[in-house]
């Protein structure tokens, strides 16, 4: 069995920055949202029955929107192809991107990542649980649009040792802390 068949790493973002105002805004709303139900219902003519949904109704919104607070990223390594995954509050799944390890034009640490290399990018995916990570690492490919694509990702010595055996060429190995 090849040791470098599957891969798989989850990274949790942290919320700093403006990813720390997001909860606080789902709350504002929720509070708006309720207190919304509840004037709309006391001033219409079948109040009773709407005060009764509104708990019910909140409920709702907190359930479809809560995990927009708590993101994950997943990236997998099959077989040399990289998929980059959101993963909401620990249920639903989006895709964010795909690519081969083997055409990517650098595998390197973030640090190494200059100007030229950010002028030349027209889409930059980020999958660090924040900006200042020790391992950070970044991948840049053409995606399948045709345009220049940087992945920045959480480095772990397996994932890297999985870049460089799917492309030694392109890839630079440092000492991780992962």
């Amino acid at each position: 069995m090849n040791e470098f068949a599957t891969y798989e790493y989850v990274v949790e973002r942290k919320n700093k920055g403006s990813n720390k105002l997001k909860p606080i805004f789902f709350i504002v709303g929720y509070v708006v949202l309720a207190l919304g139900f509840l004037i709309f219902a006391v001033t219409s003519k079948i109040g009773a029955p709407l005060v009764a949904l509104a708990p019910v109704a909140l409920w709702i919104a907190v359930f479809l929107t809560w995990r927009y607070t708590k993101i994950e990223y997943e990236y997998s390594i099959t077989s040399g192809i990289l998929t980059l995954s959101e993963i909401y509050g620990g249920r639903s799944r989006k895709v964010i991107t795909e690519f081969k390890l083997k055409d990517c034009y650098r595998i390197a640490p973030l640090s190494e990542f200059g100007k030229r290399d950010e002028a030349e990018t027209d889409v930059t995916y980020s999958a660090l649980a924040d900006k200042d990570s020790p391992n950070a690492y970044f991948a840049s490919y053409d995606d399948e649009k045709g345009r220049r694509c940087v992945l920045l990702f959480e480095a772990t010595e397996k994932a890297l040792k999985i870049c460089r055996f799917y492309n030694p060429s392109q890839t630079k190995i440092t000492k991780v802390q992962l």
